[in-house]
């Protein structure tokens, strides 16, 4: 078994701060470890590293620098996400509308005021996804990295990771209401197999939010565990 050294305690830490991102903390502690044998200078004595470590600086201000940047880079991601899932949706939602007219499935009379009101509802939510997820995009890609993750710059990230989660509950109950609408249709017509088309449409709406929503909780839990993990 190995004995600790002070370089080895010292990754050990600065691994342990940059838990919530276990490949950062991998290759951080990677880059580290070699600029620390380098300060070293190949002198394993005890004094040699702790000299290196010393100068090198705190392991926890070290983890606060990369965690930082680490965030706002899953953050733009996950407002990049929200902006393309609504776009994705948006194309399905048209595409399925086209081949209710190419097939001339029209809702029975009886079923027409359901159609406007789905119709209505539907226009109101999406747009509203739309605008909140364009929002969202815009403030935290006009977020500047911070050298530290302090409070300020946490707020920061926590107002854009609520605009995204704003704009993925409009956008799922428009997905619920192209589903009721999709199942209306059909049961208008008699579409047989061809009604495949329509059915994997909404399933590849559903699919896109459940990977958006996927993502905002990853991004969430990401944020927590780096504001709990530098702040105990």
């Amino acid at each position: 078994m190995r004995q600790p050294t002070p370089i080895s305690d010292y990754l050990d830490t600065l691994t342990s701060e940059l838990g919530f991102d276990p490949p950062l903390a991998r290759r951080v502690r990677q880059e580290v470890e070699d600029h620390l044998h380098e300060a070293a200078a190949g002198d394993a004595s005890v004094e040699a590293q702790q000299r290196a470590v010393r100068a090198f600086g705190d392991a926890r201000e070290i983890a606060r620098q990369y965690t930082a940047l680490s965030v706002l880079r899953q953050t733009r991601r996950t407002g990049a996400i929200v902006v393309l899932a609504v776009a994705g949706i948006y194309l399905t939602m048209k595409s399925r509308l086209a081949w209710y007219g190419l097939m001339q499935w029209m809702l029975t009379a009886d079923l027409q005021d359901y159609g406007r009101l789905g119709l209505a509802i539907n226009r109101c939510t999406f747009t509203l996804a739309l605008l909140l997820g364009v929002v969202g995009w815009v403030y935290i890609g006009s977020r500047q990295v911070s050298a530290t993750f302090h409070t300020a710059y946490r707020d920061q990230l926590r107002r854009g990771l609520a605009i995204a989660m704003a704009a993925a509950c409009p956008l799922i109950l428009s997905i619920v209401t192209d589903t009721v609408m999709t199942g209306l249709r059909l049961s208008s017509v008699q579409a047989g197999a061809l009604a495949l088309v329509p059915l994997l449409t909404i399933a590849a709406e559903m699919t896109l939010a459940i990977l958006l929503v996927t993502e905002i909780y990853k991004t969430v839990r990401r944020a927590g565990r780096a504001s709990s993990l530098l702040s105990s």
